[in-house]
């Protein structure tokens, strides 16, 4: 198992340019000057997100032709906001109405959060955001009872398909996670952990069926972890990463730590997580990385760490990131509850990590202060107060690419 290497002014609607550029643009005198606008928008679609913010500023050509709605579709985007509800469950999932946070200044993309576009006779709960598409429950609200079928979506194109159903009761299913990597393939997979319906508390996963949407059929295969795995209910992060569904677990007699399992249910891992912290930590994927977040007490005193995961086969964690919280928060105070619990002014709870930037997002205080840490200027601030926002916070970057397997 390996990672891969790390990879407005309007413009004129109608016929993309293919023109070749005038000496006049500021690049004169370069290599660049013989490119068409087409052969550069290629170029571009081969760059980081971060990087394609920057070049907006080359020029004004440079600002439209990545400004243009029908270059979108290739060019990589950034991390727009986050999606979330004012209602929290004890299930990771977002109930209606869903509200989308944008960062102050940042031009929104025009979204539909609460998927009105699906038929009006539906009540939708968004389970999952990957990298552009939403993975929903969908209910008949003119049946009686719980049916539903899972639905797969773009905000961004208004596009869907419904899955069929994978046999699996919905008693058995004790999370459902969405994996897609545009840069990977165009088809997305939809994974559900299946647990041991012996126990009824904590039970443990006893299989994975996952859907793919190149075949458009379900497959499922029994576990083949070492260890005993169960689900951590109470914060339930997953990351898609490389063709891997990586989420957070209680491995009962070992460390926490996270399981790994691939889309064909072949291969199977499990990882631990470095110890110490306070609270439950937070994985997110970050520039094509593994990053694993937490709280540490080193003697006195408390330590926000930041981990990356660079190699699968040591199954070894490297230290990215270090600050003290005194540093970090100032005169925040911090409280230890029975060795075990960790309060922070009212309340603590893990957003995202950017995934192309060193910036790390959490919400504060009994306000729900909406904050960002730069790890590389070591700076907070406070973005904005989201008083009605509940966890989950899923991370949305826009895609514009139209998609074979949402036909709708």
């Amino acid at each position: 198992m390996s990672i891969p290497a790390d990879r407005s002014h309007p413009f004129e609607e109608g016929r993309i340019s293919t023109r070749v550029r005038s000496s006049s643009t500021p690049s004169s005198g370069t290599a660049v000057d013989g490119l068409t606008d087409d052969l550069l928008v290629e170029i571009l679609s081969r760059v980081p997100a971060k990087s394609l913010c920057r070049f907006k500023c080359v020029s004004n050509n440079w600002l439209s032709l990545i400004d243009h709605p029908d270059h979108r579709k290739k060019l990589p985007q950034a991390l727009a906001g986050f999606l979330h509800s004012t209602t929290y469950t004890d299930e990771w999932r977002l109930e209606a109405p869903i509200h989308f946070t944008s960062f102050p200044g940042r031009r929104c993309p025009p979204i539909d959060a609460s998927c009105t576009f699906l038929p009006h006779n539906r009540r939708v709960e968004i389970l999952d955001c990957c990298n552009g598409l939403l993975l929903c429950r969908w209910y008949d609200i003119s049946s009686e009872g719980d049916e539903f079928r899972y639905v797969v979506c773009n905000p961004a194109t208004e596009k869907w398909t419904v899955l069929p159903d994978s046999g699996k009761a919905t008693k058995e299913v004790g999370a459902v996670r969405l994996g897609f990597d545009p840069a990977m393939s165009s088809h997305f997979h939809v994974f559900e952990l299946v647990t041991d319906q012996v126990f009824y508390w904590d039970p443990d996963i006893v299989g994975v069926a996952v859907y793919s949407s190149e075949t458009g059929r379900w497959v499922y295969k029994e576990k083949r972890w070492d260890a005993h795995i169960r689900l951590i209910s109470h914060d339930f992060a997953s990351v898609f990463l490389s063709g891997y569904l990586h989420f957070q677990a209680d491995r009962r007699e070992l460390s926490p730590g996270l399981a790994v399992v691939d889309t064909e249910g072949e291969t199977w891992m499990d990882l631990a997580v470095p110890d110490g912290g306070l609270i439950d930590g937070f994985i997110q994927r970050s520039q094509d990385l593994l990053h694993y977040a937490s709280f540490h007490v080193d003697g006195a005193v408390i330590r926000l760490v930041v981990y990356v995961l660079e190699n699968y086969e040591s199954k070894e964690w490297i230290l990215k990131h270090s600050v003290e919280t005194s540093c970090l928060f100032g005169g925040i105070e911090y409280c230890l509850v029975g060795g075990m619990d960790y309060s922070m002014d009212g309340g603590f709870d893990w957003v995202a990590i950017d995934p192309e930037c060193n910036l790390l997002f959490f919400t504060i205080g009994w306000e729900n202060k909406f904050m960002c840490y730069s790890m590389d200027r070591r700076q907070v601030k406070m973005i904005s107060k989201l008083v009605d926002g509940k966890p989950p916070y899923l991370p949305y970057v826009p895609l514009y690419a139209e998609l074979q397997s949402l036909r709708n």
